[in-house]
Order: C-alpha cells, then sequence, then structure tokens
C-alpha cells in the first residue's frame, strides 16, 4: 500500500525491489502517516494494491483525483537492480511454485521468469528480461509520475535533503546473495544495462 502522511502531505508509493519496504515499516512509525487503501481494501480492486502507483490508486477510487499530494517514490542501482532480481526468483520466489494458491501463479509471466532464473546463467537471464531495444527506467510507472524519487542507497539522507524528513531506516527484505552485484557481470551484459538505463544512471548518480 501507499503511505499518506498527512502532516506532510506526502504520498509514498512503493516501487518493487527499490527499498519500499524498509521505507514504509520507517514511515508507518510516524504518527501522522497512514495507508491508502486500508489495509482491509487490499484485495477490493485489480491492481496490485501493495506496489500500485497514485495514478492506479486514482483510477481505483482510493484517492480523488485532485488529490494535490506530494508524491514520492524509490529507485535503485540498475546494475544492483537485476542482479537482485535474479537471486529472489532464484532463492525466494522459487518456493512459491509448491502452493498453487501462491500469487506466482496468479501474476502473469511470472512462473515463466522464475524458471528462466532457475534454468538460465545471469547473462542469459538478462538477455531475455532486457529483449526490447530503447531506453527503460527501473520502475518506470512510479518513478515517471513521482515529484520526489529516492535512492534506495541513500534512503535517509535522500529524505532528509529532498523531503525535509529526519527518519531512520532499518534494512529490510535483503537479498540473500553471496557476491557483490559487479561480479554477475561479463562485459556484453554490463554494456547492455548501461545502454538501456542511460537515463537512469545519470539522472540518480548511478555508476557500475
Amino acid at each position: 500500500m501507499a503511505l499518506l502522511d498527512s502532516s506532510t502531505g506526502l504520498l509514498v508509493t512503493a516501487a518493487p525491489g527499490t527499498g519500499s519496504t524498509a521505507l514504509r515499516a520507517a514511515l508507518l512509525a510516524r504518527p501522522t502517516v497512514s495507508e491508502v487503501p486500508d489495509v482491509e481494501a487490499i484485495r477490493a480492486r485489480d491492481i496490485d494494491v501493495k506496489h500500485a502507483t497514485a495514478g492506479e490508486l486514482v483510477g481505483a477510487g482510493f484517492l480523488p483525483a485532485d488529490h494535490g499530494l506530494r508524491i514520492v517514490t524509490t529507485t535503485r542501482n540498475p546494475f544492483d537492480f537485476y542482479v537482485a532480481e535474479y537471486e529472489r526468483n532464484r532463492r525466494r520466489w522459487v518456493h512459491d511454485l509448491r502452493d498453487p494458491d501462491s500469487w506466482v501463479h496468479a501474476t502473469p509471466g511470472a512462473v515463466g521468469r522464475i524458471v528462466d532464473a532457475v534454468t538460465l546463467e545471469f547473462g542469459d537471464w538478462l538477455r531475455g528480461v532486457i529483449s526490447e531495444p530503447g531506453p527503460r527506467r527501473i520502475n518506470r510507472r512510479h518513478v515517471d509520475e513521482a515529484d520526489v524519487v529516492l535512492r534506495m542507497e541513500h534512503l535517509e539522507s535522500d529524505l532528509q535533503e529532498l523531503v525535509g524528513l529526519e527518519v531512520a531506516v532499518a534494512a529490510t527484505n535483503v537479498t540473500d546473495r553471496g557476491r557483490a552485484y559487479w561480479q554477475a557481470y561479463d562485459v556484453a551484459s554490463r554494456a547492455l544495462v548501461e545502454t538501456s538505463h542511460a537515463e537512469d544512471l545519470e539522472r540518480f548518480g548511478y555508476a557500475f
């Protein structure tokens, strides 16, 4: 769910894989923060309520179109993001395949993505994920609508500098992996991310 801070007029949306769970936990400790929609409505509409954009919440009737809120979301170094996604599929979500009621069987394409991650080396998997030419962005729908984008690697400092909040953010849902992200890349896979995510790298100051 998105978070609404009534004291600051902020709406914080949860962009998948970018530290949004940790940010959510930290912000919910503030007495002026509430969930949008309420937790009881999590399955009430045909959207991914947990990771919904502000636009989707408006379309589903959870927010008025003229809400006037300042939209905040998160992003992540693309090089690190893809390695984390690869490892999450292989180490965490693969176990959900056994459960016929799991979200992976209800989400189009999820089973295929998990199987690909388990059966392919990282470079081959990455080429399948970034199969279409042209510029890409980590969680484009969240970032394009946001007034403020916080970097996962600098959540506390970005919150203070860009939003004016001093909040301690503890690490949450850290991906279990045995090596640094850059060790997964070869020359070709690195070039693929550099080309596809040139805008992310330049705007947010990311590098390999």
